[in-house]
């Protein structure tokens, strides 16, 4: 993949995805505010909840990477449907202006045969009143 500005991030930008406000972006985020209870704890308290704690976080982390597989093949699959979709279309488009341009073809022909049968009457109107 490209990167952007050479800074080294992929590139998603060009695959349509959105940068985020880098007005809410910190590469230092807040620490946690630790109550007084949480400060009380034994050392092994503390790790035995850090530990959960950090199971909890990697557990949300395993649910949202399945969610984001999920919505990939998702716009994988739309993605396919939208390309079979814009074939078709242009298949039935051409279809549609062969089949104008057989009627107007005919149309044409149409009209010169009239033209020719009023040339003919009036050839006949012509001989019968003179």
């Amino acid at each position: 993949m490209s990167k952007i500005n050479g800074n080294g991030q992929d590139d998603f930008v060009a695959a349509g995805f959105h940068r985020l406000d880098e007005r809410l972006v910190t590469r230092r985020p807040p620490k946690i505010m630790w109550g007084p209870e949480y400060l009380m704890k034994t050392d092994s308290a503390k790790i035995e909840y850090l530990e959960k704690l950090a199971a909890a976080m990697n557990h949300a982390a395993h649910l949202i990477q399945d969610e984001r597989d999920q919505l990939n093949k998702l716009c994988g699959l739309k993605e396919e449907q939208i390309t079979s979709m814009k074939a078709s279309l242009a298949q039935n488009n051409e279809m549609i202006h062969s089949e104008i341009t057989k009627m107007n073809e005919e149309r044409q022909s149409y009209n010169a045969q009239i033209a020719k049968l009023n040339q003919r009457i009036r050839e006949l109107e012509g001989g019968y009143n003179g």
